[in-house]
């Protein structure tokens, strides 16, 4: 597991809503909605990043 899930996994209550600013490809997002059970939406700016997020399975605006 990347190093920043296993940080930041621990912080996110099972079955909450997340908003991931800056999602860039997706994982930590879909890593918590495999994982916790979240539902949530990622904010990416960089079109090529966006793209990727849709592959992963992450709701990107």
């Amino acid at each position: 597991m990347r190093g920043d899930l296993e940080i930041i996994s621990p912080w996110v209550s099972q079955a909450s809503t997340v908003l991931d600013m800056g999602c860039g490809d997706g994982l930590l997002l879909a890593h918590l909605q495999s994982e916790k059970g979240v539902k949530g939406y990622g904010l990416e700016i960089d079109e090529d990043r966006i793209t990727e997020c849709i592959v992963n399975g992450v709701n990107v605006v």
